[in-house]
Order: C-alpha cells, then sequence, then structure tokens
C-alpha cells in the first residue's frame, strides 16, 4: 500500500470498484539506458462495451480488434499527471494494445523539517533501475475497475525484474533476462521494478517464499530478512488468517523509499541497512499484504488500513517487549505537538501521510480507534473481527462502516456511535480530575470525586480508565467510569485506603494530553506554528554557516519563522518555540540550568548525561526543556563543534522528533538517546504525600512472534 503520487489517480478517479476483472496478457521489453519500453497488452475484457482508460502521454499506441478515439483528460488529473485518455470500442472481447515510448521523471521533494515527507517519482526507467506503477500509467489504466495480468519482461543482461504475484518462469541467457509474473488475485495496479539484483530465497510458512533483490551482494544482510519475514508472515498468518500471496520479497530501490507493494516492500539502500528496520518497519510492510494489498480500501470513508496496520505491527511489537504505554504515549504527544488549529481534520478524511500533522491523525488517532475499540471488545472478540474482516473482504474493498457492522456484530451490539464520534469529529477528548476526596466507611473506605470533559464541543461517550494505589497493595486498583457529559461523578469502594489516584495512566484514551503529562521533546518545536532560531554569533564562521544551512533547511512555507543572533536578544521570545544553536550561544548557560533537574550538568568542556560524560569537542549534543507563557514552548539546544557534524544533524533530527535528549559523536553517529522521566502528572491525584503509583495488572500482547525457524534455501 503505496500512497503519494503513485496512487493519486486511483484515489482521484476509483470510486465504487467493479467486481470483474480485466485481465492484461503482457510482454514488456525494458530499454533502461534509452529510458524505453515497448509493450504488447493483450487484454481479456469482460464484455464487449465500450472502455475508457488512461495511457502515459508519451507512450504511442496502436490497436487490434477494436478502435480508439482520444478523448479530453479531467481538468484535475491533466493537472497532476502527463497522460492521455482514450476511449476503447472493442470488436472482440479479446484485443491487442501496441503501445512504446520514453518514461523518466526525475525523483522530486525532500524531507527538510517534516520527517514524514516523502521522495516520489512518477515513474522512472534509468541505468540505474526501472520504476514503474500506476502513477507512471505505463499500462492502459481503467478507472473504477481492477485487473489481473500475467507479463513476459525482457530485460537487459544482468538484470532482475520484481512484480507482485508468482514468478513462474526466469531465463538468464549472456544477452539478457527473460521473466514471467503473475497475478491471479485481482489487484489495484501492476508494479514492475528492476536492476541489477542479487538474489536471494528462502521457503517459509505454509509454503511462502521469502525473497530478496539487493543492488549489491550482500548474503548476510539477506539472510536476516528472509529469516524474520518468515517469522512474521506465520505471526500474522495465526492472528489473522493466511498470507494471501506466494512471496514476500524485499527490494533494494535506487532512491530512499518506504514503500509497501502486494507481495514486496521497496526499501530505499540506506533504509535497508539500518540495523533496526527488520525489527521495526520491515513487519508494517508485511502486514500491509494483509490490510491494504489484501483487503482494500474504500478512500470515500477514509483510509482504515494505515491506523490498523501501525497498530497490529508498531504497537504490537512495542506491546511485546513492555513498552506499549510508552509508545501509546508518545502517539498522543505526537498529536498534541504537531496537530494545532487548522491542522485537525476528521479521520474519516485520511487518505495519505503528507506531513506530519496528516500521520499525527490517520496513523496515530487511528491506532488509538483500533486500541480503544480493542479494549471495548477484549481480545479474543476483536481478534475474531479481525478474521472476520480479512476472511469476508479478501481481495474486495472494505470502508469503515464495514468495519462497524463486522466489530458490530462480534460484540452484539451497534458499534456505530463508537466509530462515528472518532472518525467524524475533530479534535479529542480534554479531561480533568475534580472534587476528589477519601472516606472511611464501616466496611473499608470510598473515593469519590468527577471526571469532567473540557473540551470544546459535545460530550464523548468514554470508558475513562482510573488506577488506584492502595496501602499495603503493590497492584493498583483498576476501575472504569463511564463518562457521557460534561461531569461524571463516581464513587467506589475500596478495601483499604487509597493513596493516590491516576486518570488513564497507561494511555488507553485518544484525548489531548496534559503538557504535565508528557516530557519535553523535539516534537514540540518540530510541529509549533512559530519559531525562533538563535544563532551564535561568536561561533567560527563554517560553524555558523552550517547552523544558518540547518535554518534554511528546516523552513516551512505557513510558518512564522524568526532568525536572529544572540547578540540581538535580551531574553528568549515567550510566545514561540526556540532553537538554541551552539555551544557558543549567549542563551546556552540558561538552558543549561533548564535540564538540571533531569540531572544533566554542563560546563564549556562537558556535558554529563545519564552519569556518562561527553567531551564537547568530540560530541554533537540536542537537549530540550520548556519555556515561555505557561511552560507550553519548547527550548532546544542543538550543539555540535564541527560544521559537518550540523549538516548531518539537519538531515537526521526530523526523524529522532520524539526524544527529550541526544548524543551523537563526530561522525554524527548517535551514542544516546531518551526521554526526560514525568514525575508530577495533573492527572493524578496524590492523596497522601510522597505516594508513588502501584503497578497496573500486566497485559498479554495480541500475538506472539513464533520462535525462529531455519528453513530451506
Amino acid at each position: 500500500m503505496r500512497y503519494g503520487v503513485a496512487c493519486l489517480l486511483w484515489i482521484v478517479t476509483f470510486g465504487a470498484v467493479a467486481e470483474e476483472a480485466i485481465h492484461h496478457d503482457l510482454d514488456v521489453t525494458l530499454q533502461p539506458a534509452a529510458h524505453r519500453l515497448e509493450v504488447v497488452d493483450r487484454l481479456a475484457l469482460p464484455g464487449r462495451e465500450a472502455l475508457a482508460f488512461y495511457l502515459h502521454e508519451a507512450l504511442s499506441v496502436e490497436v487490434e480488434g477494436g478502435s480508439l478515439r482520444e478523448l479530453p483528460v479531467e481538468a484535475g488529473v491533466a493537472a497532476t499527471l502527463p497522460l492521455k485518455r482514450y476511449l476503447l470500442t472493442p470488436q472482440v472481447r479479446q484485443l491487442t494494445l501496441r503501445y512504446s515510448g520514453a518514461i523518466d521523471h526525475p525523483v522530486t521533494g525532500s524531507q527538510g523539517m517534516d520527517s514524514s515527507a516523502l521522495q516520489e517519482t512518477l515513474g522512472r526507467i534509468d541505468a540505474k533501475g526501472v520504476f514503474l506503477a500506476s502513477s507512471s500509467v505505463w499500462y492502459p489504466l481503467v478507472a473504477d475497475r481492477r485487473l489481473t495480468f500475467e507479463m513476459r519482461v525482457h530485460l537487459p543482461a544482468g538484470w532482475r525484474g520484481v512484480s507482485q504475484g508468482s514468478r513462474l518462469q526466469q531465463r538468464i541467457e549472456a544477452d539478457g533476462t527473460e521473466e514471467v509474473w503473475r497475478a491471479q488475485t485481482p489487484q489495484e495496479e501492476i508494479y514492475l521494478i528492476a536492476a541489477r539484483f542479487s538474489e536471494y530465497e528462502k521457503p517459509v510458512d505454509r509454503g511462502v517464499m521469502a525473497m530478496a533483490f539487493l543492488r549489491q551482494a550482500d548474503e548476510a544482510l539477506a539472510q536476516r530478512y528472509l529469516d524474520v519475514t518468515g517469522q512474521y508472515v506465520a505471526m500474522y498468518d495465526q492472528l489473522i488468517g493466511p498470507y494471501p500471496y506466494t512471496k514476500f520479497a524485499l527490494v533494494e530501490n535506487f532512491w530512499e523509499t518506504g514503500y509497501g507493494m502486494p507481495s514486496f516492500t521497496l526499501l530505499g539502500p540506506g533504509v535497508i541497512r539500518l540495523p533496526f528496520i527488520p525489527y521495526t518497519s520491515y513487519p508494517h510492510e508485511i502486514l500491509h499484504n494483509w490490510w491494504g494489498n489484501g483487503v482494500y480500501v474504500d478512500y470515500s470513508e477514509g483510509n482504515w488500513a494505515e491506523g490498523l496496520t501501525s497498530y497490529l505491527a508498531d504497537h504490537l511489537l512495542k506491546e511485546q517487549r513492555h513498552q506499549g504505554v510508552s509508545f501509546r504515549r508518545n502517539i498522543l504527544q505526537g498529536y498534541a505537538d504537531f496537530v494545532g488549529q487548522g491542522k485537525d481534520f476528521p479521520l474519516a478524511q485520511f487518505r495519505s501521510r503528507h506531513s506530519a500533522s496528516s500521520e499525527a491523525v490517520g496513523y496515530g488517532k487511528g491506532q488509538m480507534l483500533f486500541h480503544m475499540l480493542r479494549r471495548e471488545l477484549g481480545d479474543a472478540r476483536f481478534v475474531e473481527g479481525l478474521r472476520r474482516l480479512y476472511s469476508q473482504y479478501r481481495f474486495k474493498q472494505a470502508g469503515f462502516a464495514d468495519l462497524a457492522r463486522l466489530f458490530g456484530e462480534v460484540a452484539g451490539r451497534d458499534l456505530h456511535p463508537f466509530f462515528s464520534q472518532w472518525l467524524e469529529r475533530t479534535g479529542a477528548p480534554h479531561l480533568s480530575l475534580g472534587k476528589i476526596r477519601r472516606l472511611e466507611t464501616k466496611e473499608g473506605w470510598r473515593l469519590e470525586g468527577v471526571v469532567e470533559q473540557t473540551q470544546p464541543g459535545a460530550p464523548y461517550d468514554l470508558a475513562v480508565p482510573l488506577a488506584i494505589t492502595l496501602a499495603g497493595e503493590t497492584r493498583a486498583l483498576e476501575h472504569v467510569v463511564e463518562s457521557r457529559a460534561r461531569t461524571t461523578a463516581f464513587a467506589i469502594d475500596l478495601p483499604a485506603r487509597p493513596l493516590r489516584l491516576d486518570l488513564d495512566p497507561a494511555f488507553d484514551l485518544f484525548r489531548r494530553v496534559e503538557r504535565g503529562e508528557i516530557p519535553p521533546a523535539l516534537s514540540l518545536a518540530f510541529g509549533a506554528e512559530a519559531v525562533t532560531f538563535v544563532l551564535p554569533e561568536r561561533a567560527p564562521a563554517p560553524l555558523l554557516q552550517a547552523y544558518r544551512s540547518l535554518v534554511s533547511a528546516w523552513r516551512q512555507p505557513g510558518r512564522d519563522t524568526q532568525v536572529v543572533l544572540d547578540s540581538d536578544l535580551s531574553a528568549l521570545p515567550a510566545d514561540r518555540a526556540v532553537w538554541i544553536l551552539g555551544w557558543q550561544n549567549g542563551f546556552a548557560r540558561q538552558m543549561a540550568e533548564s535540564v538540571r533537574p533531569y540531572g544533566v550538568k554542563a560546563s564549556s568542556q562537558m556535558i554529563e548525561l545519564n552519569g556518562e560524560r561527553y567531551r564537547v569537542s568530540d560530541h554533537a549534543v540536542v537537549l530540550s526543556s520548556r519555556g515561555g507563557a505557561g511552560g507550553e514552548r519548547a527550548r532546544i539546544w542543538l550543539a555540535a563543534d564541527e560544521a559537518a557534524a550540523v549538516a548531518a544533524l539537519t538531515r537526521k533530527l526530523p526523524h529522532y522528533r520524539k526524544y527529550s535528549y541526544l548524543v551523537f559523536d563526530t561522525a554524527a553517529v548517535n551514542l544516546a538517546k531518551g526521554q526526560w522521566p514525568v514525575n508530577d502528572s495533573p492527572l493524578s491525584v496524590t492523596l497522601e504525600k510522597g505516594a508513588r503509583p502501584a503497578s497496573l495488572a500486566p497485559r498479554r500482547p495480541l500475538a506472539q512472534l513464533p520462535p525462529f525457524s531455519s528453513g530451506g534455501r
């Protein structure tokens, strides 16, 4: 499931999809050095009615067995994609299209300050590699129709191709390579990737073949991915249902990407070699073969697949490592930091990620919707709903209304109101505790109070978790308050003296978190609408220029950005986020004082953090705190001793936005990272001085990763 320009035509033009697919029998010759392709496409049509299709404007086309007439291209589509539109009037149900031409669109876009931005190309045939998708409009693209295909590909010597589905044949000769790929299940588009790949494979769960296509031979790297592919496929087989394809392939792209296609993922050369990717982002791409590339999305109701895939991949893996609470807190922090006024929108309007704010809604709020649904139903019924969704809609289109109906059937009640309040409303609940008091009774103790919803608009229907720490108990007593009004009173009878009350300590609700619940982090600065960069006047010229380049790279349209020298300020502005740049900055001492409560000691020569000492001359450090009115504004101190390190951090830091502190060496290799502790949440009420929260009952993850299996070669 790949978003961006590559699926723009799908989102713009495809509505209700006809069930009967069009079959393509393609014969494709690629000429990478000339940026060209030649295609013979034998179409098997469901009927003999006239059919409109799109094709890249650079491809000349002829038809046998019918006639073609060029049609105007819709204005919205024409402005985005270089294509032509034809009306095909068939004389027979099986006809042939012949087309050829050059496709060579540049890779565009840059990440800048937003780590969610992606580089894209409409399509490229190049000596470095070939990338063709629906965005390339390299085959007759028919709106509102899915397709099946068999594709014979002719490649130069030493080249290999990849597409979705199964590879039926491969013939490698001195003068070239010939391959046959087949997708028998209905698909949304046809992909064709090619390059000088080194190929690896290993049979895994239920006859599925794990494959790896690398641009540089690397047996160890390939084996690492092949091994974990087997584990993830087996885990999701057991959780959801049988893997829908015959292979899953890791494919190395020739620019940095993170795409998930049916039966393969296309990752950039740098991404593939990051040591954590096989255990973090990679399972997300595998799971998309169930959600998005196995059950298709009805975009008219919003994109549910990214939220569900993220929840069952990213969240599940953290849950398996006992990090689910911090993961959900990071989701809510991302929403608080990036979704400000004017950037929020209903989840039902989410189609694809194009910014940090859209990611916080589509991925973050989407994950929390499914987490709350799971808490509402219980694990067994939630898993049963997943299995029904997959079995009933495999290779069919499903929308949020279908999900509400299916999970409602499992729950035995109408869940449309539950889905509606999270899909159709902007914003989030804002909760507080009030009028808390404890009373000793004849039977024990009673805890009374109110849960308040203070957000604008109507109250939400919420199951608000409370955790009560009792005298003599190490495990908290957990209680749920059903809150459907502005103010909901509760009275809880207890067997022992209550010492402390915490509202939603495991971050199980999607809500607008209080600043005191979350640590200061880079995201608070990256998401700010107004930001000031304070440059160190006394820094050496090359270093000062590197900081100026960082500011230029991180500027965003529509953001109020100020750039000043430290010598021009008497005090830091209170109404905006501030980046203090450089060891030599006149406000460095003030920043050092602001992080002292977290145990940080700073001098002109050394930074001490978590008991480790880092020499200023050998390290780059990023430290965050809060300041300004009410402590709501980000204060970030970024300091390095070399211009090259600043340049590297310009690229890297947007990917570290959830952290409070970071330490890098002079080559910008990360040495330390983490979040400051949160010691005084406004949603915690201490009934006796010094009472610490008792632990919550442990939770079982939805699934466990199966043990490693050596499989076969």
